[in-house]
């Protein structure tokens, strides 16, 4: 078959064009650094970066609830730390006004210190987070759970937040923690020591003392679980970042650029637009006038 100059011409013409745009291709790809911004570019690789992108968000959608949970968790904790103080005082006290040295007017004093006590405490466990929801309260967290008197009106509902695709892990402290149904009353008890204090009961005052040794023991639990709570929303919280960083870097293996290849290829694709255009302009200069 015979090739005519006509076409020896279209010929090195056509493979100037092809890598005219290789060049610009890679070019543009050096310059933005991306090596896939449209589904055409790469259909699988787009593909899987979208699919990664959505699990990014999720991710970070569920990273957010835990660091809200955390925080209230921080909150409660230093509620539960106020209140223990206040219990480990007030017992303090009350050994000390139980005394067969301190009379009717001793113990009224002590009384007036551990009701102002009391109500530092009860400010503690009506303690509410940034969202104005009271933190102790379980599921009825528009209420405060704490009455005037120490009573709790909540209940032992305890939230949950995602820490994985199908596990949760439980980010609140009940204030039910603080009541008989897991050791004593402890806001009411320590309301009764400053009335018997305050009125000179003191069988009342002797009665109270081993509940009190109850109580510093029921509020040490308490914090003991908001602080596995919080280790383990941190311990989360880490292994999302690890993850999500994997994430990140995997969408840059399908999207981005690798600088070094790109660099090669446009060299090599630069050297052969060269080549076609000094073949192109020979082939011109040599056929063009036999056509």
């Amino acid at each position: 078959m015979r090739i005519t100059a006509n076409r020896l011409i279209d010929l090195a013409a056509a493979a100037t064009t092809k890598n005219q745009s290789t060049v610009g291709t890679v070019s543009a790809q050096l310059s933005s650094g991306m090596r896939v911004t449209t589904p055409s570019d790469d259909p699988a690789a787009w593909l899987a970066a979208q699919r990664t992108k959505l699990h990014q968000v999720l991710s970070q959608g569920a990273g957010a609830a835990v660091a809200n949970s955390r925080d209230r968790l921080d909150l409660t904790d230093n509620a539960l730390a106020s209140i223990g103080d206040v219990v480990s005082q007030i017992r303090t006290l009350a050994v000390q006004g139980a005394s067969a040295t301190y009379n009717a007017t001793n113990r009224a004093g002590l009384g007036a210190q551990v009701h102002a006590l009391f109500q530092s405490a009860l400010a503690s466990a009506n303690v509410q987070g940034a969202d104005g929801e009271y933190l102790l309260a379980g599921s009825t967290s528009l209420t405060a759970p704490f009455d005037a008197a120490g009573a709790y009106s909540g209940d032992a509902a305890v939230r949950a937040v995602p820490i994985a695709d199908s596990a949760t892990l439980g980010s609140t402290i009940a204030g039910s923690n603080l009541t008989a149904a897991n050791g004593v009353d402890v806001l009411p008890l320590l309301d009764r020591v400053a009335t018997a204090l305050s009125s000179n009961d003191l069988p009342t005052l002797l009665a109270a003392l081993p509940d009190l040794a109850t109580a510093v023991n029921q509020v040490a639990l308490s914090r003991s679980q908001t602080g596995a709570a919080m280790n383990a929303l941190d311990q989360t919280t880490t292994a999302r970042g690890v993850l999500e960083q994997d994430m990140q870097q995997a969408i840059s293996r399908l999207v981005e650029v690798d600088t070094a290849s790109a660099a090669s290829e446009l060299a090599k694709a630069s050297q052969a637009l060269e080549v076609s255009r000094a073949v192109s302009s020979h082939l011109i200069s040599v056929l063009a006038p036999s056509t």
